[in-house]
């Protein structure tokens, strides 16, 4: 996971596009992804002020883009455009993301095995572990760290498969 890669080709320029867009329309674009195979540009926004979106916060955002989307050239005609949250359970995948998820229930799978840096001090049984759920406390430059079973782990961001918001549910809805 290279939490500082730029985008690049398509992808960007629509980024590009739609940022302001979206900002104009009072949301958050959370992250986009074009599929070009399916020619599918999805869209994440999010309402600052709550970290999500209804359906009409969607439609609208849709809505605003029709008009600068006719407009561009570059855009293919056949372009199936899919505005939605982000979702409960959001993947992070860039510093941005990672800022707004400080003190927040991670779950985290990585590729390889944990050196023996980050072992040091750990608990037993954690040697050979891949996936971790825990709060992330604090992002740095080439690392992140969780609070694992009570257990600071440093982990890097290269290491780092996947991580997603993964928050209790049962213990909200208390």
């Amino acid at each position: 996971m290279d939490i500082h890669q730029e985008r690049i080709g398509l992808e960007k320029k629509f980024f590009l596009l739609c940022d302001p867009v979206v900002q104009e329309a009072g949301y958050r674009l959370y992250d986009l992804e074009y599929i070009t195979g399916q020619k599918l540009l999805r869209l994440f926004i999010q309402d600052p002020r709550t970290g999500s979106a209804l359906i009409e916060d969607c439609v609208k955002v849709d809505h605003a883009l029709s008009e600068p989307f006719e407009k561009e050239d570059w855009i293919p005609e056949e372009v199936t455009l899919e505005v939605s949250s982000p979702g409960v359970y959001r993947h992070i995948a860039n510093l941005e993301h990672f800022k707004m998820s400080l003190g927040e229930i991670v779950a985290v799978v990585i590729m390889g095995q944990l050196s023996e840096e980050q072992l040091l001090g750990a608990p037993k049984g954690l040697k050979g572990e891949k996936k971790f759920r825990g709060k992330l406390l604090e992002i740095h430059e080439d690392e992140y760290v969780i609070e694992y079973k009570g257990f600071k782990l440093k982990l890097n961001y290269k290491q780092t498969k996947k991580i997603n918001l993964d928050p209790d549910l049962k213990s909200a809805q208390e």
